[in-house]
């Protein structure tokens, strides 16, 4: 039993600096990263630390979101730095999409005005970033001769130099291989050939019991350019998959919609969430008038032309002012929610008129603010 004086403890400054943080590889080789500061970044890593405080704090709004309640003064603190820097810093980081500030105003229900809330976005990776730094780490194309196998190399090498070595062993290795002709499988080194021998016969193996493998398409066995045909591919013919009702997936989306995603989409994780915010939009709506009975129905024959428009006209805003667009994926979803939004009014408006046809006053028609 081992005695508690031998015992080897954790102390409290050992504990302490055993802490580290995580740093994402995509925050310093991605493209998209590549332009902000030193200073951004490990603000950027200290905040994803501090998620675990909101977490504790409860720090999560209605939608799920974790976000932070910091003044500047504390955040010039935990950054150690000035108001300067401070702004600079936060500017950086909105200019990447990586922090959104939601001003909260007065609240009735506490009859106090709310500090601002800061939000954190997860990184974006790309295909491309999963090889990045892989890509120096590869070999250059090598023979038996420069292989990594040291002692593959030094046998070769000991042939080649018998001459004038004065090693007697190796001399006599070198009479061997004259007198002898040999293939590699049968030379002097034992183990190489009983490496090759079970080489072939798992090589054998293999040949048959290839239909039992599992499947595995993870990108670790992709290179880069085969992770970008596989995307594009995808991307291409999402109009063809996606909106195919006999797949069984919801279909909402028109295939001109999902075509106009493909030109800006660049993955099918990029379409993903895309779609995703759009069906949050959604729920969101129907979240906040469920009070009033609003169901907003994505496969109406009226609205899908109505989305298909509205995307095409998010997508001109973006290019056409893109400096003043801080958070495309937030200026997404409440584009979604203005049209999912006035769609449900024309609807109500319809079904009230239908219903009480010797009305002509639509003042009390129930339009949801």
């Amino acid at each position: 039993m081992t005695k508690s004086t031998d015992f080897n403890y954790y102390d409290a400054n050992s504990v302490y600096g055993s802490l580290f943080f995580q740093f994402p590889k995509v925050l310093m080789y991605g493209e998209q990263y590549k332009h902000l500061s030193d200073a951004a970044k490990l603000a950027y890593m200290v905040l994803k630390d501090r998620l675990e405080y909101s977490l504790r704090n409860h720090w999560i709004d209605e939608e799920g979101h974790v976000y932070f309640i910091f003044t500047n003064q504390e955040l010039k603190d935990l950054f150690d730095c000035s108001n300067d820097k401070l702004a600079a810093v936060k500017k950086d980081l909105e200019r990447a999409g990586l922090l959104y500030q939601k001003a909260m105003h007065f609240n009735p229900k506490t009859g106090k005005n709310e500090p601002n809330r800061l939000y954190l976005a997860e990184l974006d990776m790309q295909s491309t970033d999963v090889y990045l730094r892989g890509e120096y780490a590869q070999k250059e194309p090598q023979t038996l001769a420069t292989s990594e196998n040291p002692k593959i190399g030094r046998s070769r090498e000991t042939v080649g130099t018998l001459a004038t070595s004065e090693n007697p062993k190796i001399g006599h290795s070198r009479k061997f291989v004259d007198n002898t002709p040999q293939t590699l499988a049968t030379s002097e080194n034992p183990k190489i050939g009983h490496d090759l021998d079970k080489e072939l016969k798992e090589r054998d193996t293999n040949r048959y019991n290839i239909d039992t493998q599992k499947l595995d398409f993870s990108t670790a066995n992709f290179s880069p350019a085969e992770i970008q045909k596989q995307n594009q591919d995808l991307v291409n013919h999402a109009n063809d998959f996606l909106t195919d009702e006999d797949s069984g997936l919801p279909v909402f989306l028109e295939p001109e919609a999902v075509q106009l995603l493909s030109f800006w989409c660049r993955t099918p994780q990029q379409m993903r969430r895309f779609i995703g915010i759009i069906l949050n939009a959604k729920y969101r709506v129907e979240k906040d008038h469920k009070d009033i009975g609003v169901i907003i129905l994505l496969g109406d024959e009226e609205l899908r032309p109505l989305m298909t428009k509205a995307l095409r006209r998010y997508f001109n805003v973006l290019r056409s002012n893109e400096k003043h667009i801080k958070n495309v994926e937030n200026y997404l979803y409440g584009t979604m929610q203005n049209l999912f939004g006035v769609w449900w009014n024309k609807q109500a408006a319809r079904e009230y008129a239908a219903k009480h046809p010797e009305e002509q006053n639509t003042y009390n028609e129930p339009y949801w603010n």
